[in-house]
Formats: structure tokens, sequence, C-alpha cells
């Protein structure tokens, strides 16, 4: 009975707490107060009932309870009058009721840092004793309600950090006595009310982080006790007006982010109270004002990624006493540091110096003054000279940044003296000589990077005795001889990249002491010998590249304990036996094992990994069948097992890897068909299945892989002919199906491939003529090759167009006609083979240039660098046959008239000698008589007669030479009178 009245009680109260604001509205009544003494707890437990309470701090509010006991409520001392509300932090959910309208004496609502929904209510603005809202840090959605510009004496009103978004509503101007605004972090649009000038009493202005469009208004001149001016990580634009150098009270000015443009007001400088200048980010020009140097109160300048030009010295760290972070970094600065940055008198406070990504030349000698300085970036400027011996003087310095320079010279030893030094940043530089041991006395150095130098020499063990080291990065120097033995002293190690050097010699076991390594990348050395068993020690480690070395042997078993494995890539070493050792992660990303002597079969436990992308087995000794359970890596990019004793068909399962980029199945014994599924996969890039003995078809689905750049199907056993749907794959840049059985025609589709470079149809049964349409590939450059075909028909003028040819293969096929012209054309073509088909006519003048093999086996092609035309000249059958004939009869001629000469010579020398043999004295005297007269007698006669014999002779030479392929015959004819000739002169000789 007694529950049942007081809940009509508490109900009654809650009806009346909703209507009251409303009355009191209306009436102005002095009983309203009055009646907040009864209303005030059945309001609060309305508001509790929209709140989720995870923690029960809530328990303590019953009706039982005297309300100013409650937790979080607070009461005006001896009156019961409920004045404040304080559940900020407790990690509430839930709304918040309009019912809190009712708490008509609230000075201060503060449910800030919860986990808060819904909107803000407009009930709110009727709370006139209200002087303080604070709601920010919630998950409150909806508009700031304009309501709220009737709170005239709310001193302090924060809601940011919520989802709010719309405007800032112009009523808010209206609350004169407002000394705090923060609706930073929200989804704000639409430009800053002018009215907000209007607060006379405005000390803080927080609007960052939204999406606010427009200017700065010009009446914010008008909030003369502004001392915190915050609008950064917005979209405002324009000039920053000069009128804001009349915030004469202003210690904090945040314009960040934005896209404000023109120049630096130099009214900035007459802001004597400012401590705080942050106007980095935006697209502001010209120089920096000389103006700024009369901020004496500044500690923090950051003009950081704009577009500011001219030089440094407009800014003076010793007029500024106050200034500990000088921030100009990315701009379009220029010049040298200047000396006079710091004067070196001790005026300076300067700790902090960022001038990284300008244009700045010169050395670095001038910061030596600045001996404040914790932390300089000078990285990604100009700067050169070396790095100055006297570095030491800055003895504070904590970070050093010189990346991206081109700072020469070694690493002075004194380096050693900045024992305060926790980040040594020189990388990419033009550094010489080595690592001074000295760098072992930094122990709180924390990150090295001399990557990218030109470094010699071997890692000094001392480096091993900075303990605090958490990252080293010496890629791309040139260190050689060992990692130090010592290397596992450094137990915070969490990144250690020796990539790119000449070191030598194992991996030190004490490496497994590095418990913390997350990174080790010890890729292009020249290491070698086993991995350590230690290396199992590595809980930590993620990423681990080992790449480009000579290391070998079994992998220790001990690697399958590192659970955190991500990336793992042990291409181009030595390693053997089975790769199980490297599956004891489930979250491999990478797994890349290229050219080594791995043995036995693919695992099933490599698809425990997920989310792999790269899986690259290739050159390796694996053998089996292509696992199934690869069809579970559906995130996978990269399947590369090219190179290795594969047997059996592809694995339909493989089609599940929809994200497929790289198939690379070449080099294999695969068997079966080129699977039709393979057109499913979208993505695919590159398609190698060369090598191995797949039988069958091209299937048509290949031509949906639309993004395909290479397609290599090269000795295998397919046949059938190439598919037209090839002409699809309109992004291809290699073709490669050459040593195969293709037969049919080339199809002309395949002009629709104009990003081919490469085309390699050769050592198929291909037949038909060459499809001028293969002129219209434009990008054809590293070879056309269709030799050892059956191709017929004329070379196709068009492939004259294809400028950009280096090598054409036509060989070896039945191509006629004559070569054409337009291969003048080709003049990047330094390899040309047309041999072996039936070519006829010249050859190109500027294609003799080739040798003599480009065109040999063409029977009637004639021209350098073959013989001339001319003298080459294929005469046709029937004019061979006259020739033949005629050459006949002129030979049985002289053959007869030889004959007769003969006859005639034995019958006078017949005559002769029986003259010698009666008076052989009265000859010999009568010859030498006529000798010595010089008369010639019957000697005479008879040499006449062989000079007839030698007239023959001539005539039978002078019918030859018109007919100059005479056969060889004609020569035995020809040396037949010389030998009667010879024979006749020996008698005359005696005369």
């Amino acid at each position: 009975m007694v529950l049942a009245m007081a809940g009509k009680l508490i109900s009654s109260s809650i009806v009346l707490a909703t209507l009251l604001p409303l009355f009191c509205g209306i009436l102005l009544a002095p009983s309203c107060v009055v009646a907040t003494l009864d209303t005030a707890p059945a309001t609060l437990l309305q508001v509790k009932s929209g709140f989720t309470d995870p923690n029960g701090v809530l328990s303590s509010w019953s009706p039982e309870a005297d309300v100013c006991l409650w937790h979080g409520v607070t009461c005006l001392t001896g009156k019961g009058i409920v004045t404040g509300l304080n559940l900020s932090g407790y990690g509430l959910t839930g709304t918040i009721s309009p019912a809190i309208a009712g708490l008509v004496s609230i000075e201060s609502i503060d449910l800030s840092s919860n986990s808060l929904t819904g909107a803000i209510p407009l009930e709110l603005g009727t709370l006139q004793s209200l002087t303080m809202l604070l709601l920010h840090s919630n998950f409150l959605t909806g508009a700031i309600p304009p309501e709220l510009g009737g709170l005239k004496n709310l001193k302090a009103l924060r809601i940011g950090n919520n989802r709010l978004h719309g405007g800032i509503p112009p009523e808010l101007g209206n609350c004169s006595e407002l000394e705090t605004i923060g609706l930073a972090y929200c989804q704000l649009i639409g430009t800053i009310p002018h009215q907000i000038g209007n607060l006379k009493k405005l000390q803080q202005l927080a609007l960052d982080n939204n999406t606010l469009t427009g200017g700065l208004p010009e009446q914010l001149a008008g909030c003369a006790n502004l001392r915190v001016l915050s609008v950064a990580d917005n979209k405002l634009d324009g000039i920053i007006p000069s009128s804001i150098g009349s915030l004469s009270s202003l210690q904090s000015l945040n314009l960040a982010n934005n896209m404000f443009s023109g120049v630096i007001p130099p009214e900035i400088g007459d802001l004597s109270s400012l401590t705080y200048l942050n106007l980095l980010g935006n697209r502001l020009s010209g120089g920096i004002p000389e103006e700024l140097n009369r901020l004496s109160q500044l500690q923090v300048l950051d003009l950081s990624k704009n577009n500011l030009s001219g030089e440094i010295s407009a800014i003076s760290a010793s007029q500024l006493k106050n200034l500990k972070y000088l921030v100009l970094s990315e701009n379009l600065l220029e010049g040298t540091i200047p000396e006079g940055l710091c004067n070196g008198n001790g005026n300076s406070s300067l700790e902090n110096l960022f001038l990284a990504g300008n244009n700045l030349g010169g050395g670095m000698d001038a910061l030596l003054s600045c001996t404040s300085l914790q932390s300089i970036d000078v990285s990604n400027n100009s700067l050169t000279c070396e790095i100055p011996p006297a570095i030491d003087q800055l003895s504070g310095l904590v970070n050093l940044a010189l990346h991206n320079n081109s700072f020469t010279g070694v690493l002075p030893p004194q380096i050693g003296n900045l024992s305060n030094l926790e980040v040594l940043s020189l990388y990419h530089n033009g550094l010489t000589g080595g690592i001074p041991p000295e760098i072992g006395r930094l122990q709180r150095l924390k990150l090295l990077f001399l990557y990218e130098n030109e470094m010699t020499g071997v890692i000094p063990d001392e480096v091993t005795d900075c303990t605090s080291l958490e990252e080293v990065d010496f890629f791309g120097n040139h260190f050689h001889g060992p990692i130090p033995e010592r290397i596992g002293n450094l137990k915070n190690l969490a990144v250690l990249q020796l990539r790119q050097n000449d070191l030598s010699g194992p991996i030190p076991a004490s490496l497994g002491e590095c418990r913390r390594l997350q990174a080790l990348a010890l890729a292009d050395n020249r290491l070698y010998g086993e991995l350590p068993e230690s290396f199992g020690r590595l809980a930590e480690l993620s990423v681990v590249t080992l790449y480009n070395n000579s290391l070998e042997g079994p992998l220790p078993e001990s690697l399958f304990e590192l659970k955190n494995l991500t990336v793992i890539n042990f291409s181009h070493n030595r390693f053997t036996g089975a790769v199980v050792p490297l599956l004891g992660s489930s979250s491999l990303a990478v797994l890349a094992l290229t050219n080594n002597s791995f043995s036995g079969v693919i695992p099933a436990a490599v698809a425990r990994s997920r989310g792999m992308v790269r899986l690259q087995l290739a050159g390796n000794r694996l053998a089996g069948a292509i696992p199934a359970e690869l069809g579970d890596l559906t995130e996978l990019k990269i399947l590369d097992l090219s190179n290795n004793n594969f047997y059996g068909d592809i694995p339909p399962e493989l089609s599940n890897c929809s994200r497929l980029t790289h198939l690379n199945l070449d080099g294999n014994s695969l068997t079966g068909a080129v699977p039709p599924w393979l057109g499913g996969l979208r993505s695919l890039g590159e398609l190698d299945l060369s090598s191995n003995a797949f039988t069958g078809g091209i299937p048509v689905e290949l031509g949906d892989c639309s993004g395909l750049l290479k397609l290599s199907l090269s000795d295998n056993r397919l046949s059938g002919s190439i598919p037209p749907e090839i002409g699809k794959l309109t992004s291809l840049n290699v073709l490669n199906l050459q040593k195969n059985g293709f037969t049919g025609a080339i199809p002309p589709e395949l002009r629709r491939c104009n990003k081919l470079y490469e085309l390699r149809l050769s050592e198929n049964s291909l037949e038909g003529p060459i499809p001028p349409e293969l002129g219209q590939l434009p990008e054809l450059q590293v070879i056309l090759d269709l030799s050892q075909n059956k191709l017929s028909g004329e070379i196709p003028a068009s492939l004259g167009n294809l400028v950009k040819l280096e090598r054409l293969n036509l060989s070896s096929n039945h191509l006629h006609g004559q070569i054409p012209s337009s291969l003048l054309q080709l003049t990047s073509l330094h390899l040309l083979n047309l041999s072996d088909n039936l070519l006829s006519g010249g050859i190109p003048g500027a294609l003799s240039t080739f040798p003599a093999a480009s065109f040999a086996g063409n029977v009637e092609l004639c021209g350098a660098p073959l013989s001339s035309c001319g003298a080459a000249r294929r005469l046709p059958r029937a004019e061979v046959s006259i020739i033949v004939a005629a050459i006949a009869v002129i030979s049985a001629a002289v053959c007869v008239a030889l004959l007769y000469i003969m006859l005639r010579m034995w019958s006078n020398w017949r005559a002769v000698a029986s003259v010698s043999s009666s008076d052989g004295e009265e000859t010999a005297s009568s010859a030498a008589a006529a000798a010595a007269h010089g008369k010639g007698g019957k000697w005479c006669a008879g040499e006449g007669k062989y000079w007839k014999v030698g007239s023959v002779s001539v005539a039978s030479s002078a019918a030859e030479e018109k007919y100059s392929s005479a056969s060889s015959e004609t020569s035995v004819l020809h040396g037949k009178p010389a030998e009667a000739a010879s024979g006749a002169v020996n008698p005359t000789s005696k005369c």
C-alpha cells in the first residue's frame, strides 16, 4: 500500500516537473523555486531512467534518500535546492531526458566523457540559472539547439567531441555572459556566425576539427577579451584579417590546416601576449614578416606546410627570447641557415628547430650557437659540407635529423659526446668512412639511421654497447665483415635493417637474444652458413628477409615456434629440406622461397594463413600435386610455383582465389587441359603455364581476363586454333604461344591487343597468310616471331608500321613474293630473319646491312648481302634449253675442227720425217741457214698452219663468251687448243 502510494506520488511529481518550466516561464511565479524542493528528486529519477548505468554510480538515487546526498548532485547549502549535476566520466549510456529542464535552479550540468547518444534536448534553453553546460566527449547527434541562445547567464558551453551536425546557431551571440565556447571535433558545417563578435566577455573559442567554410569574420575583433582562438582543421579560406591584431589579450592563435591564403599579416606582431601561433597547413605565401620578432612572449611558432618564400633571417631566436619551438618545415624557404638565428650569448631559449623540406643550402655550422637545442630537423633540404666536429657543443641534443641532404665526409667521432642523443637520422646523404667506435657511448640512443650513404668498413662491436637501441638501419652502404658477434646485447632492438651491404660470415647465434625483434632484414649480402637454432627464440618476429645470400642447410625446427611471422623471404639462397618449419604462424602474408633447393611436397598447412597474399616457391625441388587446400587462400594475389617438379592437373579449387594477379606454374610436368575457370580470375595480370605437358585447346574463357598483361602457354602440347577471343585482351603486353601444335590461321582479332610489345607464335602449324592487321599493333617492340609454321602468301606491307619493332622472325614458312619496301621504315630493327621461304626479287637496299643468313634459303631472292641481281639472275627454263642446245652444237663443231687439224698435223709430220730420214744433214744445214737469214721456208708455212689452229681456238672462245653460263665442258674445250698449240711450238723452237 505504501509502495503504491509512493509510486503515485513519484508519477505525479514527474508530470509536475515536466510542466513546471512552462508555467514558470509564463507566470514568473516566485513559488517556482520553492517547487523545486519537491520536484527535483522526481526530475532526477526521470533523468536517471534515460541512462544505462553499468558501474552503478547512480545506485544512491532513491526516493528514500536525501536528494542532496545523491551521487553527483550538488545543492545550495542549507536550502536543499539542486544547483549542480556532475556525472562526468562514469561510462553512462542512453539519452538525456528532456525532463532535465525541470531542474530550474540548476547552475551547472556536466555529463561529459560518457557514451550518451541522441540529441541535445532543446528544453535546456529554459534553464535561466545555468552558467555551465558540459556535454562534450559523448556520441550526441543532431543539431545544436538554437534555444541555447536563451541562456543569458551561461558562461561555459562545451559540447564538442560529439557527432553534432548542421551549423553554429547565430543565437549563441545572445549569450552575453559566455566566456568559453567549445564546439570542436564535431561535424559542423557552414560559416562562423559574425554574431560571435557580440560576446564581449568571450575568452575561449574552440571550433577546430569541423567542416566550417568561409573566412574569419571581422567582427571577431569585438571579442576584446579573447585569449584562445582555435579554428584548426576546417575548410576556412580567404585572407587572415589584419583586424586580428587588435585582439590584444590573445595568447593562443591556431588557424592550422585550413585554406587561408595571402601573406601573414604583420599586425600579428601586435599581439604582445601571444605565446602560441600555429598557421601550419595553409596556402600562405610571401616572406616571414619581421614584425613577428616583437612577440616577446611567444613560445611556439609553427608556419610549416605553406608556400612561404625568402630567407629565414627574418626570424631571430635571440629576440624571441621565450621561443622554444620554431617550425618552418615544408615551405619554399631558401638561402642558408642564418648565423644570427641564435647569437650564442645565452639569450635564446630555442629548444626545437624544424626546417625540413625547404630549399636551404650551405652547412649547419650556424646552429652550433643555439646551445639550448634539443631537437634539430633540417632534413629534406640541399645542405652540404661535413657534419661539424664541434657538434658536441650542442650537449643537450636529443634528436638530430639531417637525412635527405648532401652532407659529405665522415661521421665525426665527437658524435659520441652527445650523451642525451636518442635519435640520429643521417640517411640518404653522401657520408663516407666508417662508423666511429665512439658511437658506443650513446647509451640513450634509440634510433640509428645511416642508410643510403657511401659508408664503408666493418660495423664496430661498440654499436652493441648502445643498449637502448630500438631501430638500426644501415641499408645500402658498403659495410663489410661480419655482423657483430655481440648483437644479442641489444635487448630492446625491434628493427635491424642491414640489407644491401657486403656483410659476410654466419648469422650470429646471439641474435636470438634480441627477444623484442620484430623486423629483420639481412638480404643482399654475402652471408653464409646455416640459420642458428636460436632464431626460434625471436617470439615477436614478424618480418624476416634473408634473400640473395649464400645461406644453406635445412631450416632449424625451432622456427616453427615463431607464431607472429607475417613476411618471410628466403629467396635466392641454398636452403634444403622441407619448408614445414616456416609454417608455425597462421598469419603469413608473404612466403617467398624462390631459387633454393627445398624438397618434398607443399604442406597443406600453408593454407592455415588465410590472409596470405604472396606464395612464391619457384625454382626449388618441390614435387607432387599442387594441393587443393591452396584454394582456401582467397586473399592470394601472387602464386608462383614455377620450375619445380609438380605434376597432375591444376586443382579446380584455385578458382576460389579470385584476387590472383600472377599465376606462374611454368617449368613443371603438369598435365590435362588448361582449365576454362581461369577466365573467371578477372584480376589476373600474368598467366604463365609454359613448359608443361598441357593438352587440348586454349579455352575461349581466357578472353574474359580483361586485365591480363602476360599470357604464356608456350612449350606444351596444345592444339586446335588460336581463339579469336584472345583479341578481347586489350591490355595484353606479352603473348607467347610458341612450341605447341596450333593449327589454322592467325586470328586478325589480335589487332585489338594494341598494347602488345611481344608476340611469339613460332614452332606451330599455323597456316594461311599473315594477317595485315598485325601492322596495327603500334607498341610491338621486343619481337614478332611467326617462324617455323606453314604460313603462306606475301609479307604484308602493313608490317612496316611497326616502327618500334626490334626483332622480326618470319623464317621457315611458305611466304612468297617480294620483300615489301615498307620494312625500310623499321628503323629500330636489329634482328631480321626471313630465311627458308619462297621469297623472290631484290632485297630492299637498307636491309642489306643484315647478314646473308637473314635471307638464306630463298632461291629466287637476290641483292646484297646475297649475289647481285644482274649476275645471279635466274633465267627461264626455255632460255636455258636454247643456251644448252647452242653450246652443244658449237662444242661438236669445235671437236670436228680439232680432229681435222690434228689429222693434217699428223700428215705433215710424216712428210717431214720422211725427208729427214733420206737427207738428214742437208736438211739440217738448210734449216740452220734459213734460221740464220731469217727466212721461214716451209717452217713458216707450217707455222702459218699452226696459227690457223690458233684462229680456230680464238673463234671458239668468242662463241663461248657470248653465253657466260657455259658448262664446265667448255673449259675442257678451252684447254685442248692450247695444248695443241703448245705441242706445235716445240718443233718450231728448234728452228
